[in-house]
């Protein structure tokens, strides 16, 4: 994509070096009304060679500012400079032209101002120059955009379908049933609630499927659900302390963000009596939320879907732009997501 740009970005420079030199050359023949000589031919050669000459000089200016990713003072230094330079030329370029014509033998009439006239006409010639690049940098910028949108927009699309895929699955519906059975024959009140948890989490799925963002609070009252679940599954050998600045409660993240951390928490770590699994979930000033749990991996893996935190990190990705953030330690797992705020 960027070869073809570059070429583009020559063809235009050399379109509008033609259109600028047909331009002085019209000029030239409605303003002259003596018979065309030699000069008239060495002025529209210069003005072409000037236009390329701008031209070479604005892509050396955005070539700096690429590599070297100029801030806002540099980028004006630099146009500045193109300025300058760019009229420099112009005047002395102007006058090689005029010695070269007298040189031939032509009759050169120097007007009167002509440092001026050489001067402004420098001005304008860079001036539209740059407005032309600007111009085009501006169009190729909103192709880039708009590509980009689409790319984001088809796999938040598919990162939203994951989710529910991931949340119905016959593996997570399975053990909740199995969870379920074994409660009916223990405790039949606690089955029950079980039951209406386990129904909130699938209405839940349901509600959000076409939602982009949720409020934090909504996402905790879901996740409180999940975790009753998961107690009830592992009981004593898992633990969750979740501590949340209610500061945080109407700031945004994608549904399911928390409870597919967590889940993954479970998924990828024994949870056993001698080795019970202990998560922390809390949110710090910097409006992040940090997911952690100690490390004591297993040796098999539940089968997955295979997307989990990729799949929250392409869903930030079309949100707000914000990154998660990954933290192994020898003892510990970190998962750090973003808070979005709210427009």
């Amino acid at each position: 994509m960027n070869q073809t740009i570059s070429k583009y970005r020559l063809l235009i420079a050399l379109l509008s070096s033609i259109s600028i030199s047909i331009i002085g050359m019209l000029n030239m023949i409605i303003q002259s009304k003596d018979s065309f000589g030699i000069r008239f031919y060495i002025v529209i050669i210069v003005i072409f060679f000037l236009c390329v000459i701008d031209w070479l000089l604005l892509f050396g200016v955005d070539y700096i500012k690429k590599v070297y990713q100029s801030n806002k003072k540099t980028i004006s230094l630099l146009t500045i400079g193109y300025l300058v330079v760019g009229v420099f030329i112009t005047f002395w370029l102007i006058q090689a032209g005029n010695s070269f014509a007298t040189w031939l033998g032509g009759d050169v009439h120097i007007q009167e101002n002509y440092i001026y006239r050489r001067i402004f006409s420098g001005i304008i010639l860079c001036i539209v120059i740059y407005m032309t690049n600007y111009t085009f940098i501006l169009f190729e910028e909103r192709e880039r955009i708009m590509l980009e949108n689409e790319r984001l927009l088809r796999e938040n699309l598919h990162a939203k379908f994951e989710t529910l895929r991931q949340q119905v699955n016959p593996h997570f519906l399975f053990n909740s049933l199995s969870t379920l059975k074994t409660m009916m024959h223990n405790n039949v009140d606690k089955a029950e609630e079980y039951l209406l948890r386990l129904s909130d989490v699938f209405r839940y799925s349901l509600q959000v499927i076409d939602i982009e963002k949720i409020t934090l609070k909504e996402e905790l009252d879901i996740l409180e659900a999940y975790c009753f679940m998961l107690k009830g599954r592992f009981g004593e050998n898992l633990s969750i302390d979740i501590q949340i600045d209610q500061l945080h409660f109407c700031m945004y993240i994608p549904p399911f963000s928390l409870q597919i951390i967590v889940e993954n928490c479970v998924k990828h770590n024994i949870v056993s009596k001698d080795k019970p699994l202990f998560i922390k979930i809390f949110s710090n000033q910097a409006k992040q939320i940090t997911i952690s749990n100690n490390l004591q991996p297993k040796n098999s893996v539940e089968t997955s879907s295979r997307v989990g935190l990729a799949n929250i990190e392409k869903r930030y990705q079309y949100l707000s732009g914000q990154h998660i953030e990954i933290i192994e330690t020898p003892d510990t797992f970190n998962v750090i997501i973003p808070l979005i705020e709210a427009k």
